[in-house]
């Protein structure tokens, strides 16, 4: 029954061939699988051209598609003596008509790939039996897509060797996607994507810094976040040398080709679909944090301690933040901070006790009021159809996605229109239009990340109470690290939420115009022109009465002529940001392909492209805004050198031009062996100002041995298919970030108090011979099948070598430049991966189908630079997500202070470790300890932070009109650098914290999993290497953590309304579905975090769980 769910996805993906006016014959008949002898709905029945043609018919097409009972009808010239008869899945079969036999019974054979046997490659249609390279093709259905609101996120654990991770789940945010590892040190690691044959622009996902709250790293940085998944009929993916070496310098990291639906010949085929999705609250508790009544009994504890830090340079203890908190703010209150530590509680007055009591019956619940309920709305609607000299696809779509996070949220309109004209037997020409506007709307950013609620959620004091009885702000001093008598200072993350506002509009359209002259069957001449215009419009808005606004203005006063004078003008600020991307591409090709009395088959393509790109930034921040007026004031300068540290206004603009010419052949012998072979040349004003170094070529060999079609092999009749496949090349990538010309920036620097002058900062060094960065890759596969199709198997091997990646190199100083950036450093990445299909159950009313994939990938950097103020050791020999730490020995049972393992493997302390010792001066004694050099042998290799293991396990039942779709991924083996849940030496008891301080080490508590305090009766010199006793903190082994899950990404459960109840409402098909993405999520340790995905960062929004609602009409 499985076939009649994909009727109303085959009246996308299956031509609908108009019917002929004049016909002499009708034949009738029924299509069947031959798995389980069920009908198949939607497959074609068609004549081809050169039937027609040799009946005398001036009809180009001519066909119909099967019914929901498998049954079709067509009517013929009577000269016509021959019916094709396809579909998707399954191998195509010739029908060769008998005089007097007007009804006939086909019965289709699976074929060897259930995902069709042509792919995709974005140059070329390839018959998949001819495919020597490594190449994965994924049909895009509901299943498929199902909820995700873009496609990236929707590949998740579909492909082997495609590790796809979620690092927010904020609306809009994207998916960090890796093909078979890391190619690239410093240039772009994220994959190519194709668009219908015309690369993008601007489809790098920037790295989220897991230290600020910048969580919405948004889609309207990505020019695939327009893409509405409902446009997409497949997705190939192509991985090594020999798929991805016609794409030349831009695809080391893989190339996503997107192929968007198309007009059929046939009527028109209206479809509509609605997603309505509800997203329940987030729950905090995993963050595992302190209520009031633990947190005041911290407070007490910590004031009790009297804690104190010795600085550098002074020979009496300072307190540190001996008044944070409410338990301290009321101890001050009443003059009681010195009593309460000589004599403790009952020293305290009643009233005293009675208000800090109080503080422990306050609870407030910040997950209730900081997040919410959400709900996304979705809508899509399309028409397609045509006629024998034009086709067309035309839709439109609208999604609205609410965040957890009032008031963040993501919209997105899509409008494609795709038509194409056949003006006569040779040229067929094409225009297709993807325009889309999204618009995304969060919390601007700030100093403290204290607006981001995900952050603020983990910090914010429970007994903290955000209004009054009447609804009135209440303000939060000691998250703020301020002085609680300056009013000025005081947070109320409402108050900010209400007059602070960041919202981002990008509009973007893609052009791709088409010629096409086939001459005959053989020849064939191409051309596309592609037009991309990507513009970001982004506003930063802060009110007069925000604490961003009052921050400013307190921390930018001065003293002028006995007057204290505000830099920033009273009112608010507005930030804003226009940004425009543009990309023009024209690329020619022509083809030739032939077979020779059935054993000869050549396929020769050769072409050019020319590329060029423009980027146009300009920003602007204007402070005493009136959002009324819409005006600004000036702000007010003490002096010019003042003035000239002020940039308020920015400007950036760059263009690249490319020119590529490229090849690549095929030829393949009595349908057994093929031999493949790609070369590009490309040349860019990015690189090769060296003659020597233009237009160097990228090629790759593959070849193919089929050998299930040896006879040897045959009379084995349980395999279908067996094949081996192999293929060495080079892939390239570009570093954009660098140039070979001097670059530099004009600047400002102060040479005496108040004056300044202009100077240019060198940023890069000129490098003649830059040139892009190489991977040699090797790839070794075999594809199985067996049991008619029962069981598929494709596993591949590969290896990657890069060469010549860009790295800074150090240089003598009679060169003028300390380093510089030149091709030198290199990586390797090796791995497994395998996909396995199988067919386990096929009745009448009940089948079951399973895809399992599987990826090993080992990376490793074999030569690099190691920066002279770096701590951490060299990443030559380890992963380039290697994470290094200090191993730890346990905690000293007497003072509470880590003990560290040294490379004997012995237990000693951090003073032993660093052997720091004690020296004077005329300002007292302070810690001296080795240089930055010797500090690197201290660390050790832990792990990588990117999973060594990934795949996805995938699994579809039917029973008769009901379908069932469950899809898992997994990680296995990545570790995670974390954010220690406290800190020894610079702890704040102004803020909430974990519960992990309540297994410290004390005298009372000398079983504790994690260290003491540094306090004045615990010597804090053990962490005190100067300013990087912090660093040594964190750099601690125990804040590591090994990182394996697996998720249920969906759960989608679909009916098939029966034609029967349809009919009468003119409805061809209905389909109703359920489904629930992200129920649950097994990890080894994700503990204080909220998903494993975003574990390591304390700003970014989780996963959220969502259950959806689908209904799809087709008319």
């Amino acid at each position: 029954m499985r076939k009649k769910y994909l009727y109303v996805l085959i009246c996308f993906l299956v031509s609908t061939l108009a019917t002929a006016n004049a016909a002499n014959r009708t034949i009738t008949g029924v299509v069947i699988s031959g798995e389980d002898n069920e009908p198949l709905i939607g497959a074609s029945v068609y004549v081809n051209a050169d039937d027609l043609k040799k009946a005398g018919v001036s009809q180009t097409s001519l066909g119909t598609i099967t019914d929901m009972d498998g049954k079709f009808s067509i009517s013929i010239p009577e000269k016509v003596t021959r019916l094709h008869c396809s579909y998707i899945g399954f191998e195509e079969q010739n029908i060769v008509l008998q005089a007097g036999k007007d009804t006939y019974r086909i019965v289709l054979q699976a074929s060897s790939h259930t995902l069709g046997d042509v792919v995709v490659t974005g140059y070329q249609e390839l018959e998949r039996r001819k495919l020597t390279a490594a190449i994965a093709k994924v049909d895009v259905t509901d299943g498929m897509v199902g909820a995700a609101k873009s496609i990236d996120q929707a590949l998740a654990g579909q492909v082997a060797g495609v590790a796809v991770t979620t690092t927010s789940g904020a609306p809009g945010a994207p998916a960090r996607i890796r093909i078979r590892g890391t190619a690239s040190l410093n240039g772009t690691q994220d994959p190519l994507w194709v668009l219908d044959g015309i690369p993008l622009e601007g489809t790098d996902i920037p790295e989220i810094n897991k230290d600020n709250d910048n969580d919405i790293v948004n889609m309207s940085q990505s020019s695939i976040a327009g893409l509405s998944p409902n446009d997409i009929e497949s997705i190939t993916i192509l991985k090594d040398a020999a798929a991805t070496a016609i794409y030349g310098a831009r695809a080391a990291n893989g190339v996503i080709v997107v192929t968007t639906k198309r007009g059929k010949t046939g009527k028109p085929v209206i479809n509509f679909n609605t997603k309505l999705t509800y997203t329940p609250n987030l729950n905090t508790s995993r963050l595992n944090l302190l209520n009031s009544e633990e947190k005041v009994d911290l407070e007490l504890q910590l004031l009790k301690e009297a804690r104190f830090d010795i600085l550098w340079g002074l020979t009496d203890p300072i307190p540190v933040f001996p008044e944070k908190g409410k338990v301290a703010a009321i101890m001050k209150q009443y003059n009681l901070i010195d009593i309460y530590k000589e004599q403790g509680w009952n020293g305290l007055t009643p009233e005293a006790q009675n208000a800090i009591n109080k503080l422990k019956t306050i609870n407030t619940d910040w997950n209730d009021i900081l997040f919410r309920d959400a709900f996304t709305q979705e809508y899509n609607f399309s028409i397609s159809g045509g006629s024998e000299k034009v086709t067309y696809y035309n839709s439109l779509g609208y999604v609205k996605e609410n965040g957890n996070v009032p008031g963040v949220s993501m919209s997105r309109f899509n409008l494609t229109s795709k038509t194409s004209y056949q003006i006569n037997k040779i040229l067929k020409i094409g225009m297709s239009i993807f325009a889309n506007r999204r618009k995304n709307n969060t919390f601007m950013t700030d100093t403290y990340g204290l607006i981001n609620p995900i952050y603020y959620s983990r910090i914010a004091n429970p007994y903290f109470a955000p209004f009054d009885e009447q609804g009135n702000y209440l303000y939060d001093y000691d998250v703020v690290r301020s002085n609680e008598t300056d009013e000025k200072q005081g947070f109320n993350i409402f108050e900010e939420r209400a007059n602070t506002n960041k919202e981002s509009v990008t509009t973007a359209i893609n052009s791709i115009f088409d010629v096409q002259l086939r001459f005959n069957d053989q020849w064939k001449v191409y051309s596309q022109i592609g037009v991309q215009w990507d513009q970001l419009s982004q506003e930063e808005y802060a009110g007069i009465n925000s604490y961003n606004i009052r921050n400013i203005r307190e921390n930018n006063k001065y003293w002028k002529d006995g007057v204290q004078t505000y830099l920033i003008p009273e009112g608010g600020m507005l930030k804003t940001t226009n940004s425009t991307t543009s990309q023009l591409t024209w690329k020619i090709q022509g083809e030739y392909k032939n077979t020779f009395g059935d054993i000869h088959d050549i396929q020769i393509m050769a072409g050019s492209e020319i590329r060029k790109n423009w980027a146009d930034n300009q920003a602007s921040t204007g402070y005493g805004y009136d959002p009324k007026k819409l005006t600004f004031q000036n702000l007010i300068f003490k002096d010019e050198a003042q003035a000239n540290d002020w940039n308020l206004k920015t400007k950036s603009y760059k263009e690249n031009a490319f020119a590529s010419f490229f090849a690549n052949g095929s030829y393949t012998l009595m349908n057994r062996y093929t031999l493949g072979g790609s070369v590009r040349m490309d040349g860019s004003d990015l690189f090769g100002v060296d003659k020597k170094y233009r237009f160097l070529p990228i090629y790759s060999v593959s070849g193919l041995w089929r050998l299930s079609n040896e006879s040897f092999i045959r009379q084995y009749k349980w395999v279908d298919n067996l094949a081996l496949r192999l293929s060495y090349g080079l892939q390239g990538n570009i570093d954009k970030g660098t140039s070979p010309f001097l670059v530099g920036k004009y600047d400002n620097v102060n040479i005496l108090p108040g004056y300044s002058e202009e100077n240019i900062i060198i940023n890069s060094a000129p490098n003649s011979k830059l040139r892009w960065e190489k991977t040699a890759s090797y790839n070794l596969g075999i594809d199985f099948s067996v049991l008619n199709q029962a069981i598929n198997l494709s596993v591949d091997y590969y290896y990657r070598k890069g060469t010549d990646l860009i790295g800074s190199k150090a240089l003598a100083l009679e060169n003028g430049f300390t380093n510089m950036s030149i091709n030198w450093a290199s990586m390797e990445n090796k791995g497994v991966e395998i996909n396995l299909q199988t067919r386990n159950i096929t009745t009448k009313n009940f089948s079951w189908y399973t895809t399992f994939n599987f990826a090993y990938n080992q990376n490793k950097v074999l030569k690099v630079l190691t920066d002279k103020s770096q701590v951490t050791p060299s990443l030559e020999g380890y992963p380039v997500g290697a994470i290094f730490a200090l191993k730890t020995k346990g905690i000293n049972p007497d003072t509470g202070q880590i003990y560290l393992e040294n490379k004997e493997g012995k237990a000693v302390t951090v003073e032993e470790l660093f052997r720091m010792t004690s020296n004077e001066d005329g300002l007292g004694t302070y810690q001296i300890g080795p240089s930055t050099e010797e500090q690197r042998d201290f660390y050790s290799y832990v792990g990588t932070s990117d999973a060594p293991y990934t795949g996805g396990f995938l699994n579809t039942f039917n029973y008769r009109n009901w379908e069932l779709n469950l899809n898992f991924s997994y990680n296995f083996g990545a570790h995670v650098k974390t954010t220690p849940s406290y800190n020894v030496s610079d702890l704040d008891p102004g803020r909430n914290m974990n519960r992990d301080i309540l297994d410290r080490w004390t005298p009372e508590n000398t079983t504790g999993k994690f260290p003491a305090l540094a306090t004045y009766n615990y010597n804090p010199a053990d962490y005190y290497l100067f300013s990087t006793r912090n660093d040594i903190y964190r750099s601690l082994d125990i804040w590591v953590k090994k990182l394996s899950f697996v998720r249920l990404q969906n759960i989608r459960l679909a009916y098939r309304v029966p034609s029967e109840w349809l009919h009468k409402l003119s409805i061809g098909g209905a389909t109703v579905g359920l489904e629930a993405r992200n129920l649950f999520v097994i990890s080894s340790n994700y503990d204080n975090y909220m998903d494993p995905e975003s574990m390591g960062n304390l700003y970014s929004t989780p996963v959220p769980k969502s259950i959806t609602f689908n209904l799809s009409l087709n008319f």
